[in-house]
C-alpha cells in the first residue's frame, strides 16, 4: 500500500492545502505511521508528498535523525505556516491528537476551513504493509518466547506484581517496551477483564494478558494457566472456550463483514462477551477495527486483528485466550503460536 498516494488523494478530493498533526509528550501515533519520530512538534504534510517536522529546539537533535523530512524549529508555528503562505487555506487536522489549546490558536490565527483526518487515518493505519507486518510478526515472536520463559520460571512468584514484573523485566531486556499495562490475574481475580496485578498468587485459572512493542509495533496475547491441579470440570470449561476461539480464527478471511463474522463466531459461547470479540493492532495495541457485533467493516487483506473470547463468573473465576491474526489474500495467518493447551503452573 501506499500511503502517501492515498494522501495526495485525499488532499486533493477534499482542497486542502495541507495537514497538520501535533504530538506531545505522547508519541501521536499518525506521526510515528509517516516518519517514526517520537519527539514533541508538528507535522505538516504538503500536497507535493513533502513532510515538514516543526520541533522544540530539545528535540532538534531527534527530529535530525528522521529521513526525507524537512526539519523546522525555533519559531512559532504560527510563522512557519506565515512563511508558506498557509494562513488561509484549508487545512486538515488530526482532532484526535491535537490540544484544546493548540486548536483554538490555530483558530484564531488561519482564516480557513478545517477538516477533521481522524476517520482517514484510522482507514489507511488499518491496512499494514510488509514492513509493518513484519515488525508485528516479530513482536509476537517475542512475546511468545518471554510467555515460555514465564511458565518456565512461574514457581518462584510469589505475587501477581512479582509476575508482572518478570514480563517486563524480560521485555526490557530484549530491547522492547511492554505494549499495554500487563494483566496477571489468578484464582477469582481472573473474572475481572482488566485486572491490575495484586496481591498473593491464587490457585485457580490464571489469566496472562501480555504484548510487547517492537520498533513502535505492538503484540497482544493472552493465554489462560492453571495455578494448581484443575478439575475435570475447569478442564472441560476451557476446552470448551478453546473450540470456539479456533472456531472464530478460522474464519477468518478477507471480505467478510465484521459485524456478520462476530455473530457467528460468539453464537456458541456459552456467556455473552463483556468486551468486544477483538480489535485491530498494529502502532497502538488498540487500532480500528473493532471486531465487533455492531462493526460495519470488512475484513481486508493486510488487517492485523486479535481473537480472544473469555468467559467471567464473578468472584469464582476468569478464562480468555487471545491470539494475533493477519488477514491474508488466501484465509487468515496465525501470528501468536504459544500453545493454548491448558497449562499447570
Amino acid at each position: 500500500m501506499d500511503k502517501f498516494f492515498n494522501i495526495k488523494n485525499y488532499l486533493k478530493e477534499k482542497n486542502l492545502d495541507f495537514m497538520l498533526f501535533a504530538t506531545y509528550e505522547d508519541v501521536n501515533p499518525n506521526i510515528f505511521y509517516f516518519t517514526g519520530y517520537v519527539g514533541a512538534g508538528f507535522l505538516i504534510i504538503f500536497p507535493s508528498g513533502e513532510m515538514m517536522l516543526h520541533v522544540p529546539t530539545r528535540d532538534l537533535a531527534q527530529a535530525k535523525k528522521i529521513k526525507n523530512v524537512t526539519i523546522s524549529s525555533g519559531k512559532k508555528l504560527f510563522e512557519v505556516l506565515s512563511e508558506r503562505n498557509l494562513l488561509s487555506k484549508n487545512v486538515g487536522i488530526d482532532f484526535a491528537n491535537i490540544s484544546v489549546r493548540d486548536f483554538n490558536n490555530l483558530k484564531e490565527k488561519l482564516k480557513c476551513e478545517f477538516i477533521d483526518l481522524t476517520e482517514f487515518m484510522e482507514g489507511i493505519r488499518m491496512i499494514k504493509d510488509k514492513i509493518e507486518i513484519d515488525k508485528i510478526k516479530v513482536a509476537c515472536k517475542i512475546t511468545d518466547e518471554i510467555l515460555q520463559k514465564f511458565v518456565d520460571n512461574f514457581k518462584d512468584f510469589k505475587t501477581e506484581e512479582e509476575a508482572s514484573a518478570f514480563l517486563v523485566y524480560e521485555t526490557l531486556k530484549r530491547g522492547c517496551g511492554v505494549a499495554f499495562e500487563v494483566i496477571v490475574a489468578t484464582g477469582e481475580n481472573a473474572a475481572v477483564p482488566h485486572h491490575t496485578p495484586s496481591g498473593k498468587i491464587n490457585n485457580g485459572f490464571c489469566v496472562v494478558d501480555f504484548g510487547v512493542k517492537f520498533k513502535g509495533y505492538c503484540s497482544d496475547v493472552t493465554r489462560t494457566f492453571y495455578v494448581g491441579k484443575p478439575t475435570e470440570k475447569e478442564k472441560k470449561i476451557y476446552s470448551d472456550l478453546l473450540r470456539e476461539q479456533e472456531k472464530a480464527v478460522s474464519l477468518v478471511r478477507q471480505g467478510l463483514v465484521i459485524g456478520d463474522f462476530c455473530v457467528v463466531a460468539e453464537k456458541n459461547l456459552k456467556q455473552k462477551l463483556i468486551h468486544s470479540l477483538g480489535h485491530g493492532m498494529g502502532i497502538e495495541v488498540h487500532e480500528m477495527p473493532y471486531i465487533s457485533l455492531d462493526s460495519k467493516f470488512t475484513l481486508k487483506e493486510g488487517m492485523v486483528i486479535t481473537i480472544e473470547p473469555g468467559e467471567y463468573i464473578e468472584d469464582k473465576y476468569g478464562i480468555r485466550i487471545e491470539d494475533d491474526v493477519l488477514v491474508t489474500s488466501s484465509g487468515s495467518e496465525l501470528l501468536s503460536k504459544f500453545t493454548k493447551e491448558l497449562i499447570s503452573i
